[in-house]
């Protein structure tokens, strides 16, 4: 089987340039983008955000942008609480966890969050209820269980918040330290 290296695109993008080379070609149904332009009609937009909620489903894939739903909690679209990914936010999208729920127990693990990643999300929240985000989904009470829920050893994502946006040293270190002189023997002296 012959590599595939993802060139001109990088993740699932440039796999599936590289695997469907006649691409364009193939109906907006197969990879539908989630995406509201700015300058979309309301006819638009309520035509896209009908495709998302159809059921049974039109759309074969959805190709999300911005934050992706499984980064996401269940409640709502994450992407509402950052402005500049407004554009990428659909509630009626983010729904659709029909297929996670339908995995085994033991497949939906993989959809946990990680400490960080929860203190990422409420960052956002906090930043979108200072900024008074029209839309209040920041508003809405988070019941995922992925929240109370922890896999990593560290689980206290609440304290990563103390110090979020502050400079950390350790993330923007710019020399690294040369490693310790090595001291060698000639083999003829041995």
């Amino acid at each position: 089987m012959p590599e595939i290296s993802a060139t001109g695109y990088n993740g699932d993008q440039g796999y599936l340039n590289e695997i469907f080379t006649w691409w364009h070609r193939i109906p907006k149904h197969m990879n539908f983008l989630k995406h509201f332009w700015e300058g979309d009609e309301q006819e638009k937009k309520e035509m896209k955000t009908r495709l998302f909620g159809a059921d049974p489903p039109i759309l074969y894939v959805v190709h999300y942008l911005g934050n992706k739903p499984w980064l996401c909690f269940r409640d709502y679209d994450c992407n509402w609480n950052v402005d500049i990914l407004q554009e990428f936010a659909s509630d009626v999208a983010h729904e659709r966890w029909r297929v996670h729920d339908a995995m085994p127990k033991n497949l939906q693990k993989f959809c946990l969050l990680r400490s960080k990643q929860k203190a990422a999300l409420e960052w956002d929240r906090r930043q979108a209820e200072k900024g008074n985000y029209t839309d209040g989904h920041w508003k809405i009470k988070i019941k995922d269980e992925r929240l109370k829920t922890c896999f990593e050893d560290f689980c206290f994502w609440e304290s990563i918040l103390w110090h979020w946006g502050e400079k950390n040293w350790t993330d923007n270190a710019t020399n690294t330290p040369a490693p310790h002189a090595i001291s060698t023997t000639s083999l003829s002296s041995l």
